[in-house]
């Protein structure tokens, strides 16, 4: 273990030593030729001013685009360019036109003549989007007031690039050129147009802020030296540094470093205030060596000697640490990051060479020597000499109470909040709130990529999907999509609910039908019969009404003959065998005349019958009179005509066959033929009224029989088309029950439209707008309730796409992919963004920043904890920063502020540890609590001063009208000054004076350092 800190102290003093002597070589070049280096700067200061393009001029055409390239929102974009537009759109400005009153003819005839400028400038503008041939786009492009409209404007540049800030300059201007009428306003915005803005306020607020910077560092280097030397070295110094630091950038802007619209602001405060610093320390140091009687050649060269080495520490500290910034993805870091480092380097060098130059030259009118220490420093280092426990209690005590309001800090990513409410882009969004609902132009989308055509009934059920789980996300307002091109569900597509009861009902149709047929077919049947009967019945009433007469004679001529058999009956006792023969005979002819007389009395009760069903017999008094005599002969004939035929038989049939006595067989034949020929007689009678009427019959039957055709075959086709309605029925049901199986899926949601349905001419607007010509990327547009450039429109914006990547799993489209663009875009790229950058920021300037504290102090333990106090300090200066801004103003913090701050603060914070360290280490390694409260009070002046100083420079950041500086140069101010006032002064050196010697290990058994 010896061994390795041995090593450890070696490489220590190692690295000392050479530090030491390339700091010593620099700045002995100042003081040794003080004339040539003072000619060298001043002439180099002349040419960058002379011949180099100035910085703000370089920042506008060197400018990275706001966001990376390969971020979430610009590739949505992309995608959704080249799936709807050009293809070559990068970003999207909105022109609002706003009219006094209502939009007129002559605010039409503008609109129209933009629109053709427009379309005229293909290298600047990649797409229109107006309703100019479009009624129905003109409708939802003008407010509901009719005092306003809109146009997007499609350009190839991204967001925050050169090219798009000088495109929405000619934009503006060409608007300008259009001589609109008199009461018509027309306004640029959108996410270019606000970036321009803000690129263009902090380009006008550079020359501000350097007037305030001037001014503040002025009066306090006069209250600090009283001589009007003392104040005109630092002057000089930084005057001649910020020229060239800005010159060495514009020419590094013209030689491909990109550079942001911040670049200037920073550079000015941070050269303004490291190199007052600088000269400070170096001012004050020389002032001591020659208050000792050194020439003021001799004291230069020991002050730098003596703070050269901490100086060119700190400034690595800064340097390492703004550098950190450059591998950050956000622009914003990644163009101030290397602009900070040029210029804290250029700083540097000129303080350690010009300012040393000038002492050498002007030191006599910079002396006398300094002032004893006041008697505050001597109390502080008194203080911390006896109760260093208690002043660090006391101390960090009141750091953790700032600290605390930290976590409760909450960014913003709004760039309108940034800059002044009067910007262009500013009143054209404030146009579009007063005449438009709610974001209407600035809506979100999700682009669904898939790789097979989407125009299916199965996938178009998944976008319905996605398109209802997004609208279900919190302060989602409308969201319209190839299913809701409206905002609002298609009332032919959302029939889950009643696709059951319809399927069911028509089921029951379908049984009653498939019941009813037997009927159908009955009637079919019964009116084919009844057809076939009346055509019988009016052929024999045709045949009656012929042969009525015979009928008439034949009946009489029956009577007649019955009523002689029953004569000749009682006379007959002729033989057994003749009278056998005869019964024999008599018998058969009997029952024949039974079976014919049935025959016919079974014909008329058929047409009986047939006639009492039929509606229009019943309904004609004729046929209704033949039909009660058809009856009548029909009851006669079985009543008493078949009885007695039938007794007359049964007779016969016994003397044929001798079971009985002849005398009895001859008196019933008798009693039967007599039976038989009143009958006949009655039947007679009956049939006089029935030859009357039959005429009429055979006419009234023929009539019938023609229209019970008729309704025959209107049965018959009503049977077929009752079949085929069945069929259909049976049909629509399946397709119904399919249906509504298909809609109440998961996926579906209850959904269901053929793709046959998007060929229909009502979608064919909804089809270019939301659905690709490949019908491979699907677009759903999403408007909330909430700002989308504000943080609640962030959060909408990444719960949309959480929720879309949630809705297509283990779906059909559950391999597409999904992309999100739009307003919300460019703040939820920024947090994400700024998360993953702070990380990789604060990481490195810790690294950074402990290994120069290291390396600068030769030691272990006393690095660790100034970086914790610089953090603390800097957690301090974050929450009382929170406090004031958010928790009293009502202002939520810049997203670029933590990170900026950080860097800053931890950097410039180490340095005045490291002066305040080295000035202890000067008299070896033994140190005591005596030790350190003597270079407290020593460096105590000095180090408050330049704390001071340094805040000054950022306190003039206040006075910028954005937001986001002067909440930065707040917090640097505030950082600063708790760093000067309570880290520097009292946590550090309370640390130090408990640790004492232990401060250094492992250099720890060293002997005391040579001069």
């Amino acid at each position: 273990m010896s061994t390795v800190l041995d090593g450890i102290r070696r490489g220590f003093s190692a690295a000392g030593r050479r530090l030491g002597g390339l700091v010593e070589s620099m700045v002995s070049v100042g003081h040794r030729y003080p004339r040539r280096i003072i000619a060298g700067w001043l002439i180099l200061a002349a040419a960058l001013t002379v011949f180099v393009t100035p910085l703000s001029a370089v920042v506008e055409r060197s400018a990275t685009a706001f966001l990376p390239d390969d971020a979430p929102t610009l590739k949505g974009l992309r995608a959704m360019d080249s799936a709807f537009g050009t293809g070559r759109t990068s970003s999207y400005v909105i022109v609002v036109v706003v009219a006094r009153d209502k939009l007129d003819d002559d605010d039409q005839a503008l609109y129209e003549r933009l629109v053709s400028t427009l379309r005229s400038e293909p290298e600047r503008v990649s797409e229109v989007q107006s309703y100019v041939g479009d009624e129905q786009a003109r409708k939802a492009l003008t407010s509901k007031d009719g005092k306003a409209t809109y146009i997007s404007v499609g350009l190839p540049a991204a967001v925050g690039s050169p090219q798009a800030d000088e495109d929405v300059d000619w934009l503006r201007r060409t608007i300008a050129d259009l001589d609109p009428p008199a009461g018509t306003k027309l306004y640029v915005t959108g996410d270019p147009a606000m970036i321009s803005d803000l690129t263009t306020a902090v380009n006008e607020a550079s020359n501000k802020v350097t007037g305030v910077t001037v001014a503040l560092l002025l009066v306090i280097l006069w209250l600090v030296y009283r001589r009007w030397a003392a104040v005109l070295v630092p002057l000089a110094t930084i005057g001649v540094a910020l020229v060239c630091a800005r010159g060495i950038l514009a020419l590094a802007g013209e030689h491909g470093v990109s550079l942001s619209s911040y670049t200037d602001a920073f550079v000015i405060a941070i050269t303004l205030g490291a190199g007052t610093d600088y000269c400070v320390f170096l001012i004050s140091r020389f002032r001591e060596e020659f208050a000792v009687g050194r020439a003021p050649s001799d004291a230069v060269a020991v002050a730098c000697r003596r703070v050269g080495p901490a100086l060119v520490a700190s400034a690595a500290t800064v340097i390492l640490g703004a550098i950190s910034l450059s591998f950050a993805d956000l622009a914003i870091f990644s163009t101030t990051g290397p602009a900070m480092a040029i210029s804290v380097a250029v700083t540097v060098a000129i303080s350690l060479t010009l300012a040393p130059a000038l002492l050498s030259l002007f030191g006599h009118f910079v002396g006398p020597g300094a002032a004893e220490p006041g008697r505050r420093w001597a109390w502080v280092g008194g203080v911390i000499e006896r109760r260093p426990a208690r002043v660090l209690l006391a101390s960090t005590s009141g750091l953790l109470l700032l600290a605390a309001f930290a976590p409760t800090m909450t960014l913003t990513f709004d760039e309108r909040s940034a800059q002044p409410a009067d910007t262009p882009s500013n009143l054209g969004l404030a146009a579009l709130a007063d005449h438009f609902p709610r974001n209407e132009a600035l809506p979100d989308y999700l682009l669904i990529t898939s790789d097979h055509d989407m125009r299916t009934s199965r996938d178009l059920a998944v976008l319905n999907a996605v398109s209802v789980a997004v609208s279900k996300v919190p302060s989602v307002d409308l969201v319209r999509s190839i299913t809701q091109p409206a905002g609002t569900p298609l009332k032919s597509a959302v029939i889950a609910d009643q696709l059951g009861d319809i399927a069911s009902g028509l089921q029951k149709a379908d049984d009653k039908l498939k019941a009813g047929r037997p009927d159908l077919e009955r009637l079919a049947s019964g009116t084919n019969d009844l057809d076939s009967a009346l055509a019988q019945i009016t052929e024999g009433a045709e045949r009656a009404a012929d042969g009525s007469g015979k009928l008439s004679s034949g009946t009489g001529k029956l009577a007649s003959g019955l009523s002689k058999a029953a004569d000749g009956t009682s006379k007959s006792a002729d033989g057994a065998q003749e009278l056998r023969s005869g019964a024999a005979r008599l018998a058969g002819g009997l029952e024949q005349s039974h079976a014919k007389v049935t025959a016919v009395v079974d014909g008329m009760d058929v047409m009986v019958r047939a006639l009492n069903r039929d509606l229009i017999c019943t309904a004609d008094p004729v046929c209704a009179r033949v039909r009660k005599g058809l009856r009548q002969i029909a009851d006669g004939q079985r009543r008493e005509l078949l009885p007695g035929l039938a007794e007359a038989a049964q007779g016969a049939r016994k003397l044929e066959g001798g079971s009985s006595d002849l005398a009895g067989g001859l008196s019933q034949i008798a009693d039967g033929l007599q039976q038989a020929d009143d009958a006949s007689r009655k039947i007679a009678a009956g049939q006089e009224e029935l030859a009357e009427k039959l005429g009429q019959l055979a006419a009234g039957s023929g009539k019938i029989s023609t229209g019970t055709a008729d309704l025959a075959r209107g049965v018959n086709k009503l049977v077929d088309q009752t079949g085929q309605l069945q069929r259909g029925v049976g049909k629509s049901a399946d397709y119904l029950d399919k249906v509504n199986k298909n809609a109440n899926t998961p996926t579906a949601g209850g959904f269901y439209l053929p793709a046959e349905a998007l060929d229909n001419a009502d979608f064919a607007r909804a089809r270019g707008i939301y659905l690709s010509e490949s019908g491979r990327v699907a677009r759903i547009q999403i408007i909330g309730t909430s700002d989308p450039l504000t943080r609640q429109g962030q959060e909408r914006y990444e719960a949309v796409r959480t929720s879309a990547d949630q809705a297509i799993r283990h779906t059909a489209l559950e391999t597409s992919s999904v992309e999100a663009t739009g307003a919300g875009g460019l703040g939820a790229d920024l947090k994400q963004y700024l998360f993953t950058d702070a990380k990789m920021v604060v990481g490195l300037v810790l690294l950074v920043v402990l290994l120069v504290l290291i390396l600068s102090l030769r030691a272990l333990v006393a690095p660790l904890y100034l970086l914790v106090s610089v953090v603390l300090s800097t957690a301090a200066a974050l929450g009382l920063t929170t406090l004031v801004f958010q928790h009293l103003g009502g202002t939520e913090i810049g997203f670029t502020v933590p990170v900026m701050v950080f860097v800053l603060l931890v950097a410039v914070g180490a340095d005045y540890n490291i002066l305040l360290m080295s000035r202890m280490r000067e008299n070896g390694l033994r140190l005591t609590r005596g030790d350190v409260a003597r270079a407290v009070i020593h460096t105590g002046p000095v180090i408050t001063a330049a704390g001071v100083i340094f805040a000054a420079t950022f306190v003039a950041l206040l006075f910028s009208p954005l937001t986001n500086l002067a909440q930065i140069g707040f917090a640097v101010a505030s950082g600063l000054l708790l760093d000067t006032f309570v880290v520097r002064s009292l946590v550090v050196p309370a640390c130090a004076a408990l640790l004492e010697d232990r401060n250094w290990w492992p250099s720890v058994g060293t002997e005391k350092q040579s001069e």
